[in-house]
């Protein structure tokens, strides 16, 4: 066999294997370089002492991150090593509660009405005029009926969120197509069998699409709720930091509120995975 002949018959050898991301390395990669991004122009504009002397831009109003991480260190691991505890338990104790006594009622109240369309005509107006009182506005008579406990705050989150997951309930429970239901009809199923095999995981799933929202409004009607008269929680750390002008406290418990939320966000993803495996956008995943 000739030199020619051998080396057409050897085997190729397998191309060069490129290194790439996958989807979700290459979203945390961009979203740890936006944040550095952010994070850097905020640490450096707040150093420029022109901007420092004539704009807002003065760590004395919106500080800086180098500082607001010292005192999330300094409540954490420093000399006030679990002062955030009591505060921040306060605040996820209330808003977990609140969260899920609206998210209960809500869902129940949804679907109870989606089966009764004379029903839902009849509190129609009222569901609308509740809905359209400003629920900022109502958290001060909250406080005067319920105190300055733990209860006002439930009862706050539960006026803030209720209608949320209301309506995405209602909706959702009547958004089944007409044909699944006479396809199930024609099967033989009875009406509970309907509602509990059709329209309940339908609600489900608009339900569980809401339910970011209302985590974020949970949050921020128990702040405001402790905005009016606590003595502890994450809203009573802002209004005190205010009172003593101290902005690096104010954003340090802004930003463990942020955090908070990402982490609760999550939570409700995974747990929308977990109830809601037959959709297809998580069986196309």
């Amino acid at each position: 066999m000739t030199d020619t002949t051998r080396s057409l018959s050897a085997p190729l050898a397998p191309p060069a294997r490129r290194f790439s991301l996958g989807e979700g390395a290459r979203v945390r990669l961009y979203q740890f370089a936006l944040l550095a991004l952010i994070l850097g122009l905020w640490e450096g504009l707040t150093r420029v002492p022109y901007l420092m002397k004539n704009t807002f831009l003065d760590p004395f109003f919106i500080s800086r991150p180098s500082l607001i991480a010292e005192q999330l260190w300094a409540w954490t691991f420093g000399a006030q090593a679990g002062f955030l505890v009591p505060h921040l338990a306060s605040t996820l104790v209330a808003t977990l509660l609140g969260l899920a006594v609206a998210g209960v009622t809500g869902f129940a109240a949804g679907l109870v009405l989606s089966q009764n369309p004379v029903l839902a005509k009849t509190l129609n107006p009222f569901i609308v005029c509740f809905n359209s009182l400003p629920r900022i506005a109502m958290v001060p008579l909250i406080t005067m009926m319920f105190g300055l406990g733990l209860l006002a705050k439930v009862v706050t989150v539960w006026f803030v969120v209720f209608f949320l997951i209301f309506f995405n309930t209602f909706k959702g429970s009547l958004s089944v197509e007409k044909h699944i239901l006479q396809f199930c009809q024609t099967l033989g199923a009875s009406p509970r069998q309907i509602l509990w095999s059709v329209r309940v995981p339908s609600a489900l799933a608009w339900t569980f699409a809401a339910l970011p929202n209302a985590i974020s409004f949970s949050l921020v009607g128990v702040v405001i709720a402790e905005f009016v008269g606590t003595t502890t929680g994450m809203g009573y750390l802002i209004v005190s930091s205010l009172s003593t002008l101290n902005a690096n406290e104010m954003f340090a418990a802004i930003t463990v509120l942020g955090l908070v939320g990402i982490a609760l966000v999550s939570l409700a993803e995974r747990l929308e995975r977990r109830l809601l495996r037959w959709s297809p956008q998580f069986n196309e995943r």
